[in-house]
């Protein structure tokens, strides 16, 4: 479910071993995918109706989608507890670790509180390909908290992780998961700049110290074996 950055090359390295079912909100990305081969489907997580059980005929669910619309969720789980699907792998974002109160967290809960063996991924910031970090503070926009160190994940890591926990059977659980390098925004954005030789961002000479958090992996690394891709932010262009 999703079919972004993430989603649309997640199901094409996913099609070489499973088949797969792909979702989109739009008509017009429904027959580019169509167009592709790809098995299509389109849902809009803000209007649920019957119509999305062909969709859910599958064993799997990986639920990759911005929406934040708990009651939207509410009745996707209603639809999921009476499809084929018996393991959810959702992704979340390591944004939760410091925000209890938000929507994430509530859909988060949600799924802990039924029956589906749900895994939950909570990813850090996302990076790789079209999201470079060197176009993030382009035009003059000051870096904020420079001495605080930075959360990422690369795209090839977030897929790799996916697939682990399919193969693995690491269902029922949540893991959090980010590079195991945490470079200062400073030397992180001003290795990117250098790397794509883009001007070095200007960056702010106050931190704010309350916004210091790590987020580690080791859970990830221990319980699943898993090596990072990109295990060093500082050299990703390498």
């Amino acid at each position: 479910m999703g079919s972004g950055w993430l989603g649309l090359p997640l199901a094409k390295e996913l099609s070489q071993q499973y088949k797969i079912n792909l979702s989109t909100r739009t008509q017009e990305k429904k027959e580019n995918l169509e167009s592709s081969s790809i098995n299509a489907f389109l849902i809009d997580t803000d209007m649920i109706d019957e119509k999305i059980s062909n969709f859910l005929q599958s064993d799997i669910l990986i639920i990759n989608i911005p929406s934040k619309n708990v009651d939207g969720f509410k009745e996707l789980i209603k639809q999921i507890l009476s499809s084929t699907i018996k393991r959810v792998i959702f992704i979340s974002s390591t944004s939760v670790c410091h925000n209890a109160k938000s929507p994430l967290e509530k859909i988060e809960k949600l799924f802990q509180n039924t029956d589906i063996k749900t895994t939950i991924l909570r990813f850090g910031g996302l990076i790789g390909y079209i999201r470079n970090p060197a176009n993030f503070f382009k035009n003059g926009k000051i870096v904020k908290n420079p001495n605080v160190p930075v959360n990422m994940i690369h795209r090839d890591d977030c897929i790799s992780i996916i697939h682990e926990v399919i193969k693995q059977d690491m269902f029922d659980d949540v893991f959090n998961c980010c590079s195991p390098s945490h470079p200062t925004k400073k030397e992180f954005y001003t290795y990117c700049a250098i790397s794509n030789n883009l001007e070095i961002p200007t960056f702010d000479t106050v931190d704010d110290m309350e916004m210091f958090r790590v987020i580690n992996s080791d859970k990830l690394i221990s319980q699943m074996n898993y090596k990072f891709i990109h295990s060093d932010l500082m050299k990703i262009y390498e």
